[in-house]
């Protein structure tokens, strides 16, 4: 499937505190809103998707180094399973969550943390000049944002603080986004205590979004801080899956496994587990060419 032809998200990113804070901020409600539709997401599982697909773009926009493709995965011991997002560096982003329909008991909020579980964080880092670089810690709040500032703490030693929200309910998504920003080595106390009360004081991340955009989280977070902005990133859900590469692997199955999978209706059917997107396959094309 090629990608989308529109825009749904923004990424800007840029510096603060005379250079001693580095942050990025992004709205997603579209992509949010494109995962929760194509996967049938239940608000729990549209919350936790969102929070992921808004971690990886942070954490790939804020990167001191350009990476081709980043993959975010929580796999927790809750009713949710595992939560993937990947995003590559054109801003596409797909995820999936392992049960999409969770629901939560009336009464008791959208309960991600509950709904993940306990279990890891994996970061997974890919380039054609430097590798693939893979690193995890184990979750201890299952609410993603917190998770993924304890991954760069022990990961990477850098600290940070990551800011994640969705609003989802059975309607749609209202709003979806955050904001990661990273205290460099050698900050001033003075960059450092503002940040730190504004961080204190904010309150519903996604409402913030939801009411002024980017600009109103960043300007909440930064407030008696100069700031400048170095770059802005558009974002687009977007999948890279393709009927003919899956062809070719349908082709590699023994011939006894093709015989039985197209035996009931003589054909194959496959979903692409990030977009769902369906391909169909008659059995006369999965002979070996």
């Amino acid at each position: 499937m090629s990608p989308l032809p529109s825009w749904r998200g923004e990424l800007v990113h840029g510096l603060a505190g005379r250079g001693d804070v580095r942050w990025a901020v992004a709205d997603l409600r579209g992509v949010v809103e494109e995962a929760r539709v194509r996967h049938d997401l239940s608000p729990v599982a549209a919350a936790a998707l969102g929070r992921a697909l808004g971690g990886a773009a942070l954490l790939m926009f804020l990167s001191t180094r350009a990476w081709a493709r980043l993959v975010l995965e929580v796999r927790g011991d809750g009713p949710l399973g595992t939560v993937v997002a990947e995003i590559d560096d054109a801003g596409n982003l797909r995820g999936f969550v392992g049960n999409p329909r969770v629901e939560t008991a009336a009464g008791e909020g959208l309960g991600i943390a509950a709904a993940i579980g306990r279990g890891v964080l994996k970061v997974r880092r890919e380039s054609p000049r430097w590798g693939s670089f893979e690193s995890q810690v184990e979750l201890v709040t299952g609410e993603i944002g917190l998770d993924l500032a304890h991954y760069l703490e022990q990961s990477e030693q850098t600290r940070s603080a990551v800011l994640l929200g969705v609003l989802a309910c059975p309607e749609g998504v209202a709003a979806a986004g955050g904001m990661l920003v990273e205290l460099l080595p050698d900050a001033r106390e003075e960059a450092i205590a503002p940040l730190e009360r504004n961080l204190r004081a904010l309150e519903g991340v996604s409402r913030r979004l939801e009411q002024g955009g980017l600009p109103a989280l960043a300007e909440a977070v930064l407030a008696g801080l100069d700031h400048d902005e170095l770059g802005r990133q558009p974002l687009r859900f977007g999948c890279r899956c393709h009927r003919d590469e899956l062809l070719g692997k349908l082709r590699l199955l023994p011939p006894g496994d093709r015989d039985e999978l197209v035996a009931a209706s003589g054909e194959i059917v496959a979903e692409c587990a990030f977009c769902g997107q369906l391909y169909r396959f008659a059995a006369t094309e999965l002979a070996p060419g």
